[in-house]
Order: structure tokens, then sequence, then C-alpha cells
């Protein structure tokens, strides 16, 4: 997310193939809608939906800038891949490092061992600028939730540089063989990537998100502009563009939300709109530019890439100080400190390096040597584990109940990266037994069929175990963001109901997570349910589950470091019951209309103020913040009649 330095833009700003112009205020205008957009979204997630856009912006600056001076350098003959990669040392490499050492720091003195050790690793892929990778080879459900990653916002970083490795190469390559056709190359460069990145999102969201060749349309598209001179016309339809630019990043930014397909086309909304207003600026000015260039703009376009480095891990550390989100006014305190820590990281760290001249080497040899005892440190303490010797043998143990989820969750579950055949789900309990019993859900129903297993082995029975990840049982639409489960679930639907060995089947289903889709989900889970009542199955449901403020393990254990107690930890029952507001109606409606027998877990987890994360007798009830552990599913299960 990184765009070039301040410094640079004040001396280069606009700078096309064809002229450069002097410092661009509206540039340091978009870079502040930006930033302040990523940070109101990451503060509070509600307000502007779309935030999470603001990179988007970032990209198309970015490629806009970076474009515009290689071109100028080019056109000089005065271009050197030496001082390219330089300048990039000298604008991210101070502000990044010193970030790096005090998260390191203050992680050491907050993070449970597990997140620690994530920590230590994605520092030292940060330092190679390959967090993108990391985030997408290891965020999922096994590894810490990535709301509770310090580095995680470094994806952005790892992407744009990635792309610069390659691009100067490829831009000279372009602008010596092909000058007049440069427009129409980049942009066809842009489109091949927007039309991979189109695909990969329904088919890997993941990949379409983190990694770079499904990002550089975006830096294309700014490439691409900087390459265009807005034509000689009236002032009127230069500031008709740029007003028209500033509406669609409006548009983007208050009405995108986390649970659309993103980035893919969508992502065009923000990144057009941002092209259109560089390109309206372009050799003159226009009135959206300048309806974004006041002090105020100017001063968080200075500070952008300093707020946009400290203002995620200031977020992160909240939560696990408070071992719950931030309210609303804590959000407000965290946004300050964040705005604080960027201004000083600005006057003291970014301008003095960024106004430094000398050696190329010289800095660039000062990089690599960070890079070696960074990557040096961070590789120490992915191999100490953590540091564990830090917390007490009590709060080491209740950290260890992360792991205590099903031993068939790798084997059994589903993870929908490919459709699963019926016959290849698996059979739990006695493996010799007919199963009877089906256990059909998303991820909350893997930990519940071992559980129920467990019982049904000693008496000589089984079950099948029929779970996709974050794919509801449902006959109709169930998960925007998964092109798959609808056909995974027509897959297990008809062979459920015309399995004649399968007389009960259990629906599990967490249907808070499904987010803005709720309402459809549950109106496809109820076609399922009836469909299965009408084919003479018995039915269990499970109610809305209690879910915990923070990571239950992780927060369990930092309770018993602080010696407080663990039985006053949990999800208040008024917030449970808000979150539940939709489905449990829903549940019980479903429930008199079928015949259907509910399993309430709040009945059991929950007393009157509060829905405990720990019970004395069963210990830790959950092995992340939603997914009950192997003792809260068998203390549910126990009420599950079979």
């Amino acid at each position: 997310m990184a765009a070039d330095p301040p410094i640079l833009t004040t001396e280069h700003a606009g700078v096309s193939a064809n002229a450069a112009s002097a410092f661009r205020p509206d540039i340091q205008g978009l870079r502040a809608i930006a930033v302040l957009s990523v940070v109101l979204f990451h503060a509070g997630r509600s307000f502007p939906s779309g935030g999470f856009a603001g990179v988007d912006i970032f990209f198309v600056i970015s490629g806009y800038l970076i474009t515009g001076i290689l071109l100028g350098e080019m056109q000089q003959q005065k271009f050197s891949l030496t001082a390219f990669y330089e300048r990039r040392v000298r604008r991210l490499f101070p502000a990044l490092f010193t970030l790096l050492a005090v998260v390191l720091l203050v992680g050491l003195a907050l993070l449970p061992p597990s997140y620690m050790k994530d920590l230590a690793r994605n520092t030292f892929t940060t330092i190679f600028f390959a967090s993108n990778f990391d985030f997408f080879s290891h965020v999922g459900y096994f590894d810490a939730d990535a709301q509770n990653l310090p580095l995680l916002h470094t994806w952005s970083l790892a992407v744009e540089e990635q792309f610069y490795i390659f691009f100067p190469l490829l831009l000279f390559a372009l602008y010596t063989f092909m000058r007049r056709r440069l427009r129409v190359a980049l942009a066809i460069l842009a489109l091949v990537s927007l039309a991979a990145c189109a695909w990969m999102v329904r088919h890997s969201p993941e990949a379409a998100f983190y990694l770079a060749p499904f990002r550089a349309f975006e830096l294309l598209i700014g490439a691409t502009i900087a390459r265009l001179e807005f034509p000689a016309t009236s002032q009127r339809v230069r500031d008709t563009v740029s007003l028209l630019g500033l509406a669609a990043i409006a548009a983007g930014l208050l009405l995108l939300r986390e649970d659309d397909l993103f980035p893919g086309a969508l992502a065009l909304i923000p990144c057009l709109g941002a092209g259109a207003v560089l390109f309206a600026g372009a050799g003159g000015s226009s009135l959206g530019g300048r309806l974004i260039s006041g002090p105020v703009f100017t001063y968080f376009g200075n500070l952008s890439y300093s707020l946009y480095l400290w203002h995620w891990p200031v977020l992160v550390f909240a939560r696990f100080a408070l071992l719950r989100e931030p309210n609303v006014f804590e959000s407000a305190f965290l946004v300050a400190l964040s705005i604080a820590l960027a201004t000083l990281s600005w006057r003291f760290i970014e301008r003095p390096f960024l106004k430094r001249r000398g050696n190329p080497w010289r800095a660039i040899g000062s990089g690599l040597a960070l890079m070696a005892a960074g990557s040096a440190i961070a590789f120490a303490l992915v191999r100490l584990q953590g540091a564990p010797q830090r917390f007490s043998p009590a709060a080491q143990q209740i950290f260890q109940a992360a792991n205590d989820f099903s031993p068939q969750r790798e084997r059994c579950h589903n993870l929908m990266g490919a459709l699963r055949a019926y016959a290849d789900d698996c059979v739990l309990g006695d493996s010799t037994a007919t199963p009877h019993i089906a256990v059909w859900g998303d991820s909350y129903g893997v930990e519940l069929a071992e559980a129920l297993a467990e019982r049904l082995g000693p008496r000589g029975q089984s079950l099948i175990e029929v779970t996709e990840s974050f794919c509801a049982p449902a006959i109709g639409p169930s998960n925007p963001l998964s092109h798959l489960c609808d056909a995974q679930n027509r897959i297990d639907d008809h062979a459920l109901l015309t399995d004649d060995r399968i007389q009960t089947i259990v629906f599990a289903a967490h249907f808070a997570t499904y987010n803005h889709a709720q309402a459809i989900v549950l109106h496809s889970f109820a076609r399922a349910v009836r469909a299965a009542a009408r084919a003479g199955k018995r039915i269990i449901l499970i109610d809305a589950m209690p879910i915990a403020p923070f990571d239950a393990p992780a927060a369990l254990g930092l309770v018993q470091q602080r010696g407080q107690a663990l039985t006053a930890y949990g999800q208040s029952r008024l917030e449970f019951e808000r979150e539940a507001a939709i489905a449990s109606p829903a549940i019980a409606a479903l429930a008199r209309e079928t015949h259907a027998v509910i399993v309430h877990p709040a009945a059991l987890l929950c007393d009157t103020s509060l829905c405990h994360t720990f019970m004395v007798g069963r210990g830790v009830l959950y092995f992340n913040r939603d997914h009950l552990s192997m003792a809260g599913a068998r203390l549910l299960t126990e009420h599950i009649p079979l």
C-alpha cells in the first residue's frame, strides 16, 4: 500500500511521458481518502463498509506515480535500476523496520506463544516482501484468526514490491520496442490481470485477494493513465471527469461490503474513480482535485504510509490487551494514537531518510543489512516456538486448548477446495456398523460429529460426517462467496435423502458468520430441512451458538496469567441474543413446522448474564473464538437424543 514518497511527489507528482508538472495536492488528497478509509474501516468494521478498497486506490496512485517517474527518466536517458531500488529502500525501510522492531517487542509482552510464533514468521516474510504468500498459505481454521495478526496489513506492501521487481524492466522493454503503442500494451496487460482476477475471485478468493498477478491490474490502471495527457478541452469537461471520479470513489467506499466478490470487477469502481481524478489533474487543475486539496487532506496524505503501517498493529494489540473488540470510544482513542505515532514516524523517521542523498549502493547495502539482522531475530523466535517460557505452566496448559479439535478434522472436513463425493465422506464411530445418523453442516458440525461418534462407537453404531467449510447445509443459495457450495449441497442433499440407511440428520450451521446473506442462507437451510422431513428423516437442529469475545484459548491463558477468574470470561448474554435475533426464531419456527428436535447451546453454555468459555470440570469450551473444542462439543452432544 505504500505509495511513492512525499518528497518524490513534491518534485515529480504527475510526471508523464511528455512533461513534468508541479506538486499535485490532489494526489495527496487521494492518499488521505485512501488511508483514512482503511483506518476507519479497520477500527469499526461498519463505516465506511467498503473502506478496505482504500488499498486499491493506493495501488492506482502508486502505479501512476512510479510509471510517470520511470518514463520521465527514460525520456531523459537517466533510467537506472540501482537508483530506482535505492529510492524504494529509502522510502520503505526506515519506517517499516522501526515498526517491525516495536511490534516484536510489544508482541513479546502481550502475545501467547502460538501468536508470537506466527508474528515472528510473519516478520520474516514481511522483511522479504513475501508476507502475502505467508497469509495466503497459512491463514485458515488452524491458524491465528486473521484479525489478530499484527502484520496482516503488510500483504499489500508485498504485492506492490513484487510488482516492482519486474515492472521497471518490463516498462523499459515496452518503451524501447513499443513506444508508440505503450498505452495499448499497458492497457492490455491490465485487462489480462483483471480477467484473471475476475475468474480467480470465484474459484479461490484468497488467491485473488493476496497474490500480485491478480492485483496487478490496479497498478496497471495507474500506469496506463500516467501515459495519457488530458485533452485540450473546456475546463468544464475536466471538472466533470474529476467529480465523476470522486463519485465513483465514494460509491466504492460506501456501498461495497466485505462479503462481496472482491477484488474482481467490483474493484474497478474505486480504481477507475481514482484514475479519473488523476487523469483530470494531469496538466491542469480540476474542481474535484481542488475539493480534496485542503491542508487536512495534505496532512493525512503526507502521513499515509506511516499511518497505514502503525494503525493495524495498534488495533490488534488493543484486542489482546482488552481480550475483546474495542468499543466506539476505545476505537476513537486508538485511531488518535495511530495518528500520533504516524506523525512521529513521518516527522522523525520518514522525512529525514527521504531527504538524504548519497551513494545509492550505501542505502541498498544498509537495507540488506537490516534485512539480515531482522530475519535472524525473527527466525530465532520461530525456532523458540514463540518463547512459551514467558508464561506460567497453568497458562501454557490453557493455551494448548487451541489443539483440542477433532482428530478427524483434516481427514473428514471438506475445506471446499473441490467437490467431494458422498461416498468419500467419513464414517465415524464403529467402523463395522452401518451408519444411521448423519451430521450435515458447515465447520461447526465437525467437533459435534466426532463427539457424537464417541458416544455411538461403544454402542456398536456409527454416523456419517458431511461437513463443508463455510457452507451451510441448504437447498439453494447458501454462500455467495463460494461457487462450489451450492454444487456440493446438491450432491449432499440428494445423497442423504435417498440413503435409506440414514434415519436421523443433525443440521449444524453458524448463521451469524454469513453476515448480510444470513436471511438468504436461512431460507435455503429451511428448504433442506423440509425436504429431509418429507423424506421421513428424523431432524435434529442445533440452535444459534454463542461465540467468545476473542480467541478463547489465547484469552483464557492471558486471563490465567493475569490472575483473573476463568469462569468470568465470555460473551455477554445480551450480545449473544442480539447476534441470534435472526437465526433463533427462524430455527424455532422451522422446528415446529417439521417436528424437529432443537438442541440449545445457550442453555448449556450461558447463565442469565454470561455465555462461558470455560467450565470447571470441562475446561476450555472453544478451540478458537467460535468453534467448540472437543470439551465443548462433548458437553453439547450429551444433550442430543440418540
